[in-house]
């Protein structure tokens, strides 16, 4: 069970966390794959995204048709996400 610390916003400070949201938010629902293609390659990518779903911003589910896993944001997660895309236009504004 998480506690109160990574239940806030200093989750975010593991590296590749932002940025999968980001993606995600950008690219709407992916494979796990894409994540590691566009993203990152980082073997610890799956903890990553188990730690995103124990926060309850992510679902990974598999796929119908294929042995891929499929990942995409849940509402909060959606919420949040849009937020991230936010900060980032408006670090980048001059």
């Amino acid at each position: 069970m998480p506690n109160e610390v990574e239940k806030s916003v200093l989750a975010f400070e593991e590296k590749h966390l932002v940025a999968i949201m980001m993606f995600l938010s950008i690219n709407g629902s992916c494979r796990k794959i894409d994540v590691y293609q566009n993203v990152s390659s980082n073997p610890r990518i799956p903890d990553k995204l188990d730690r995103l779903e124990a926060l309850g911003l992510i679902t990974q589910k598999p796929s119908a048709n294929s042995r891929s896993v499929q990942i995409e944001l849940t509402k909060r997660g959606r919420a949040i996400a849009d937020r991230l895309i936010e900060l980032d236009q408006l670090i980048k504004a001059e």
